[in-house]
């Protein structure tokens, strides 16, 4: 029985690529003598043979009966030229034994084509293989009557016949060479309309040169074979490469042993002579390697780097594209990492030739993965580089998702505007009188953070610019000292946060996540529901194990959307929304409701600076009720949304066990980093009994992961954000600083003065809260919005008598809501992750419009509970 890597098209496939395909495919058993389809039939599905033999007809014309014209095994595929050409079955497909098929729809298959470049090269030399042969078969139909020609070729002179003869054993001739040796004016025998013209002709690229005609040639060889035999020719031919030696003609002497398919010795000729030639030279005889057989150029990497840099492959980017798919076929394992980059370079070209841009991007990223591989020198082999992949689309859709964030977009206009209006916060705040108990540096503070929050919402400037610009402010300004304006990055907080980062990275990496997900769904029923629940439960396991909201979600989404096309749901169907929106909600949106679900969360708990500081469990505790109400409301309103989900196939058991089969056993990478994690939450949770701090903890999981090697040099310089650590460690000053100022209690008498009428309701003030975050997002991104929220509301809560957890969990939940698409990055990440074939912009407003209510009903419906545990007063 024949596996998906045993299956020609599949060859280039990793195990990881492989495990998430078979979830799209769809199997059929198929007894003997069951008809798959007959001449004439819409091309609409592809088959792949797991085991078993089919037989293909051609219907005889005038009804007579059925010609056999092929037997198709194990590995074999049928029916892909009617899926590439959208043409009508041109044969009649039957099953000659019991057979297991795999079928992939239009749909997915051109999906595939899109997502897998060298897929499109497994046809491409299909196709090329294809032509060839009906070209041959034309050319013989069209052949010239042997005895015809013989005829013809009797009533020339006899030195013209023997030119003739003479000439059929090479593909070019010398008309200097040719007249020396027969005694013939060629130059006046060799014009339009005379009868040696109809067998002759020059060569307009080569003067000085004439070849047979290619439809004479054949019959002529034959012809010569027959008068002087082939010791003659072979005489005929060793002269020839004499005088071309003679001559320096290699470019003629290569293409003669071509012509006679002396390979072998044609490349040591073109060996022997590229370093002596200068750049044209080399480009002349690197050009004859496109008449070769590609399986010799492909065995050979310098041929192969000399017809891609010299040879005009890119001018022919078919010929090109068939030459790659060989080299990768055949010699994948004597390829170097560096070897591989060159060829997904070179294919990345000549796809941009063939104006198939997403393909030559998509080869650019395994480029730089396979970069990736190099550098890090990873253990393990092909999984690490099939991760890195993973980690270059992760990349690609939050790439997306950042260019479709904020309210607006980057534009000249917008750059004078928001540079206009940062001068003005700057100087008018500096200028104004102070009010409010503010002192002279408090008011340059806050023109200061205007400045700062427009620059933001334009998103012009890199946030982390931003805020190292305000700390030069700051410290420039005479505000503060450096000490207290860098004082961010002194915090065990931002400690923390260094070593989180790098457990995601490892995480990430480490391939866990594909694996912990589809064991959640094993143990769950094949049909809609199930699987639904098995997707809740896959961002319940890996909420609390991924510091990550992007991470999760682009993972999970795609997870769903494989799920949805395995039974059978079309694109942003009820079924295919359902379970990508429960997947984006429970794996990005619920990870507030632990201390480790976010890096975020540890952002605006730094931001807190709580006298006695919150640990993992408790964070859990507190939050629990609010996360049951939470989630029952998603699963009732997904339920209502998306109920009577009609589902056209079950998912197989067989698919899911072959899926983790593809995944193989689990490789040392993966144990050591679920083993950090979970002993690090471990410790995390028993925090009360042993009294750690939280970055001590990390940073002991940290060493681990640095001695057993999960953790590489390279990996903490690329897998970790530390642009975003500088924008954080600014951050946490951000809170010192107005503090110092005193901004805080400021900000205190203003809010609670406003806002008194609240304060005494704390379901009421928690509810504005929320309505505060909602409208700030309309302007501000996620990370700096809950900067500011955090900083300006937090006072309240001292005056409201309210825990300040509860103001960070509320603002956190309430900071990432995707009421407009721009809004949450999080959305986005899991909108693009799955090309927007999941669910769409529509059904996400509406499942937006339930992520509200079911936050507002989980905080106020948690305010009693709070009260009973005493972080309400």
């Amino acid at each position: 029985m024949t596996t998906l890597q045993k299956i020609g098209m599949f060859k280039q496939l990793s195990n990881m690529e492989l495990a998430k395909l078979l979830g799209k495919l769809e199997q059929q058993t198929a007894a003997i003598g069951t008809v798959l389809f007959r001449q004439g039939d819409p091309g609409d599905k592809l088959f792949l043979i797991k085991s078993g033999k089919l037989e293909l007809f051609v219907e005889a014309p005038g009804g007579g009966s059925a010609q056999l014209i092929s037997v198709l095994g194990e590995g074999d595929t049928l029916g892909e030229m009617a899926m590439l050409t959208r043409e009508v079955r041109s044969a009649t497909a039957v099953a000659a034994t019991d057979a297991e098929l795999y079928i992939i729809d239009r749909e997915t298959f051109e999906q595939l084509l899109v997502e897998q470049p060298s897929i499109s090269g497994y046809f491409i030399r299909l196709l090329s293989k294809r032509l060839t042969t009906t070209n041959e078969q034309l050319q013989a139909n069209k052949e010239v009557n042997f005895q015809s020609m013989a005829a013809e070729l009797e009533a020339f002179p006899l030195p013209l016949r023997q030119l003739l003869l003479w000439s059929s054993e090479f593909p070019r001739i010398s008309l200097s060479l040719a007249e020396s040796r027969f005694g013939v004016p060629l130059d006046q025998i060799l014009q339009q309309g005379t009868p040696l013209g109809r067998y002759l002709t020059r060569l307009d690229d080569k003067p000085g040169w004439f070849t047979l005609m290619p439809d004479a040639r054949r019959v002529i060889a034959e012809m010569a074979t027959m008068q002087f035999g082939h010791e003659e020719k072979r005489c005929w031919t060793a002269e020839m490469l004499a005088y071309y030696e003679t001559t320096h003609e290699w470019e003629a002497a290569i293409e003669l042993l071509a012509h006679g398919e002396r390979w072998a010795e044609s490349l040591e000729l073109l060996v022997r002579v590229i370093p002596t030639l200068d750049d044209e030279g080399k480009k002349q005889l690197f050009s004859l390697l496109s008449a070769f057989p590609p399986e010799l150029v492909a065995g050979d990497f310098e041929l192969l780097t000399g017809f891609f840099v010299y040879g005009g492959a890119m001018t022919r980017p078919e010929q090109g594209l068939v030459l790659l798919d060989r080299a990768w076929s055949d010699h994948a394992e004597d390829y170097s990492d560096q070897q591989w980059i060159a060829t997904y370079k070179w294919a990345a070209e000549l796809y941009a030739q063939l104006h198939k841009h997403q393909q030559a991007m998509e080869y650019l990223t395994l480029a730089e993965a396979k970069q990736s591989r190099s550098t890090f020198a990873w253990n393990g082999g092909s999984q690490e580089y099939d991760l890195a992949k993973q980690q270059l689309a992760l990349r690609q859709s939050r790439r997306l998702a950042d260019s479709a964030a904020g309210l607006f977009h980057r534009s000249r206009l917008g750059g004078w505007i928001a540079a206009i209006l940062v001068v003005v916060s700057l100087w008018s705040f500096h200028v104004m009188e102070p009010f409010g108990g503010l002192s002279r540096a408090g008011m340059d503070f806050i023109g200061i953070g205007i400045a700062a929050v427009v620059l933001w919402i334009v998103n012009i400037i890199p946030d982390y610019l931003v805020g190292l610009g305000m700390v030069m402010a700051w410290v420039l300004g005479g505000l503060v000292s450096p000490e207290v304006a860098l004082s961010g990055f002194a915090s065990t907080t931002w400690l923390y946060m260094i070593f989180i980062m790098a457990f995601i990275a490892v995480i990430t990496r480490s391939g866990i996540l594909f694996r912990v997900s589809l064991n959640a769904l094993k143990h769950f029923p094949r049909h809609y529901k199930g699987q639904l629940w098995g997707v809740v439960a896959g961002g319940f396991l890996l909420n609390p194990l991924i510091p990550s909201s992007s991470a999760k979600v682009s993972l999970g989404v795609p997870l769903a959307r494989t799920l949805s096309e395995s039974m059978g749901f079309a694109n942003n169907s009820r079924g295919s929304a359902g379970l990508g929106l429960a997947a984006m909600i429970f794996y990005g949106f619920t990870a507030p409701f632990v201390l480790t679900g976010s890096y975020t969360n540890m952002m605006a708990y730094g931001l807190a600076s709580l006298a006695e500081p919150v640990n993992w469990l408790q964070w859990f505790v507190y939050a629990l009720p609010a996360f049951l109400i939470f989630a029952a409301v998603i699963l009732i309103i997904l339920h209502f949304m998306f109920r009577d989900v009609r589902q056209v196939r079950p998912i197989s058991d067989e698919v899911l066990e072959e899926q983790l089969r593809l995944l193989g056993p689990w490789t040392r990478n993966e144990r050591i980093a679920v083993s950090t994690t979970l002993s690090s939450i471990g410790l995390l949770i028993l925090q009360p009994l042993h009294g750690i701090d939280s970055a001590w903890v990390m940073l002991l999981g940290f060493v681990v992961l640095i001695i057993s090697g999960a953790l590489d040099r390279q990996t903490i310089s690329t897998g970790i954000d530390w642009t975003f650590l500088l924008f954080l460690g600014v951050a946490f000053s951000f809170a010192s600083v107005a503090d110092e100022l005193g901004i805080a209690h400021a900000l205190s008498s203003f809010l609670g003065a406003k806002l008194a009428g609240f304060l005494s309701s704390p379901a009421l003030l928690l509810s504005i809260v929320i309505l505060v975050s909602f409208l700030v997002t309309l302007v501000i991104r996620d990370d700096p919005a809950v900067i500011l929220l955090v900083t300006a509301l937090l006072p309240l809560a001292k005056q409201a008598g309210i825990h300040p957890w509860i103001f960070v969990f509320v603002i956190l939940l309430a900071t990432d809501p995707f009421f407009f698409t721009y809004q949450s990055p999080t959305y986005l990440t899991a909108y693009y992750s799955s090309e927007g074939k999941s669910f769409s912009h529509r059904q996400g407003q509406q499942i937006a419009l339930a992520y509200a209510v079911a936050l507002l009903l989980a905080v106020i419906v948690s305010v009693p509970y709070w009260q009973w545990i005493g972080l309400i007063q």
